[in-house]
């Protein structure tokens, strides 16, 4: 059975929605029951129960162009923003802060000049990363990682320079070269049971 629709006239009014299905929503208030659309710019979803604002037109339509207050109980389920399928946002300065962030997509694309990220735990898990940098600069007091095992391909040249360096091996070292040159500019100790050279 449809629900009646009755006449209206042209103007802005307030209703509450009454049933949704996507963004063609049924709205109760003092016209009746009128079938509405979500405009585009009425960014936040209206669920059943919110207090909306329509602008009905001449020529029959209605369309909810804001929520003006969301029903009781809403903060405790989630809401929604309906952003068309492209969508730019522009600003000289944009700031997100909330307790929780989570950003969910088949393909996120973060790109800056500058990018700084900044925090007291960082926790990855990916199933493959692959890094491309010109140049890549780690600044830290401490590091270190644990690893069931870590291979590493750099095809031109991989260079270190620290203060100390220190190698530990809890059962073998091998090191392999087409030429290799171990030079110090005092002292060069070798010590084991079993030296071979050769």
């Amino acid at each position: 059975m449809e629900a009646p629709v009755l006449t209206y006239e042209n103007g802005l009014a307030t209703g509450t929605v009454h049933s949704r299905q996507g963004d063609a929503l049924l709205v109760a208030g003092p016209f009746g029951l009128v079938r509405a659309l979500r405009a585009d710019g009425c960014l936040l979803a209206p669920n059943v129960r919110d207090t909306v604002l329509l602008a009905l037109l001449d020529n029959g339509e209605a369309w909810v162009i804001s929520v003006l207050r969301q029903a009781a109980g809403a903060a405790q389920t989630e809401s929604e923003l309906c952003l068309p399928e492209k969508t730019r946002l522009h600003g000289r300065r944009l700031t997100l802060e909330a307790e929780e962030l989570r950003l969910n997509g088949r393909s996120v694309d973060i790109r800056a000049g500058l990018l700084s990220l900044g925090g007291r735990v960082l926790l990855q898990g990916f199933a493959v990363v692959q890094t491309i940098c010109r140049h890549l600069r780690e600044r830290a007091l401490r590091r270190s990682g644990r690893y069931a095992a870590l291979e590493e391909d750099v095809r031109d040249l991989a260079h270190r320079s620290a203060g100390r360096v220190r190698s530990e091996a809890r059962t073998s070292y091998r090191l392999r070269a087409e030429h290799a040159d171990i030079r110090a500019a005092e002292q060069v100790d070798i010590d084991g049971r079993h030296i071979k050279v050769g």
